[in-house]
């Protein structure tokens, strides 16, 4: 099904945080729609906002949104609408201090590049759609960086891009108020008490959160620093490696890459809302299939989860779901998942070994094959062990 991106940001692009009332953080949302129900969406929209104001047009700077209950009310209703979305956050503080990023127009160009990396990673041909006042030059740039290096997978097929007038545009104009909104979880003269509860209120909404430069997981977690059950040594490794694959490999066009990029990005959003909680595979699946591929648990836990531990990527699982690791509890529910899933297996083997010598009467003994050796070993470990 063919999507369309609504694009909008929060903040100024003036690299002058210092100076007084330009912002610290840049951000940038696009919302992900069905190219067939942006009529029905839009028509939504216009209803709830209805009940909030009467002016044309939703603009998160609205006087009426200023009263954080009165954003967390609308904000509530609207995000029982179909659509997701894609952020990126600037944190113009950490790109300029030591940063190659120093000059205007190479920022532009990287936050392009980063736009261009994860929709694109989604949505192959997906139909992008700026607010035409005040973002031409912003959209410009991606505009002509897409068209550079952007990799193409259908010679008949190329991103679309066009401008429209938030005015007339009711999902621009969302994608303003939530770029506006999530400013409230960062922007520090604006920031609320509790932003988790904005991040919870969109957590069905939300594809990806990417924040730039990435942050320590420090930042993020829901413990205090005395807590002994989160072992930041564990979980910053985890994370570490984690950033490191993203790195190397978010320019690949690998399906399978694209895949399991999406499913790190996940996993390390929810880590940031709850280093604790758990997510069911059909979560995960679920972020996955919305490129328009089918992945079902089988190949999830395979291609996906499989190939990401086997490149030394900490991922734990238990009956509960998958998590990044961030405590020795988490390590040991891991193992202990395993053992409940090596040593039925083990004592399966040992059982037939016993009952295919009784039926040959010892003539077929696959145990004291060579290929086999491991796994008479195994079995007299465990039995040693009982």
């Amino acid at each position: 099904m063919d999507k369309v991106g609504f694009i909008d940001e929060y903040g100024d692009k003036s690299i002058e945080y210092q100076k007084s009332g330009v912002s610290i953080y840049f951000i940038v949302t696009a919302i992900i729609v069905d190219k067939e129900n942006i009529t029905t969406l839009e028509n939504k929209i216009k209803k709830i906002t209805s009940k909030f104001t009467q002016a044309p047009e939703i603009k998160s700077n609205a006087k009426i949104f200023q009263d954080i209950d009165k954003r967390i009310a609308f904000l509530e209703q609207i995000s029982l609408l179909d659509f997701k979305v894609y952020s990126v956050i600037v944190d113009k503080r950490k790109v300029f201090e030591d940063s190659g990023l120093k000059f205007r127009n190479t920022f532009f160009k990287y936050v392009n590049n980063l736009l261009d990396s994860d929709l694109y990673r989604y949505f192959p041909f997906i139909e992008l759609v700026s607010d035409e006042h005040g973002t031409d030059k912003f959209m410009n740039g991606f505009i002509e960086y897409v068209n550079q290096n952007h990799f193409q997978t259908d010679l008949f097929r190329k991103p679309l891009f066009r401008f429209g007038d938030s005015k007339n545009e009711p999902l621009i104009q969302l994608a303003d108020f939530i770029s506006g909104t999530l400013a409230r979880c960062y922007e520090p003269a604006k920031i609320i008490d509790n932003p988790n509860r904005i991040i919870e209120i969109l957590k069905d909404r939300i594809l990806h959160l990417r924040e730039w430069p990435e942050t320590s997981s420090l930042k993020y977690k829901l413990v205090n620093d005395i807590d002994n059950l989160y072992d930041s040594k564990i979980a910053d490794f985890s994370l570490s490696q984690i950033a490191q694959f993203v790195n190397e490999n978010e320019h690949k066009n690998d399906d399978q890459v694209k895949n399991q990029l999406i499913c790190l990005h996940y996993l390390v959003f929810k880590f940031r809302i709850n280093p604790y909680a758990y997510i069911y595979s059909d979560e995960i699946i679920e972020r996955i299939n919305i490129r328009g591929v089918d992945i079902n648990k089988r190949l999830f836990t395979k291609d996906i989860i499989g190939k990401l531990r086997e490149k030394g990527l900490l991922i734990v699982s238990s009956q509960s779901g998958y998590k990044i690791p961030c405590s020795e509890a988490d390590l040991i529910h891991f193992f202990n998942n395993y053992n409940t899933k090596i040593f039925p297996m083990l004592r399966t083997l040992e059982q037939y070994d016993v009952l295919i010598k009784l039926a040959t009467e010892g003539l077929i003994n696959l145990l004291n094959h060579k290929e086999f050796e491991l796994n008479k070993k195994l079995i007299a470990v465990m039995k040693s062990r009982k």
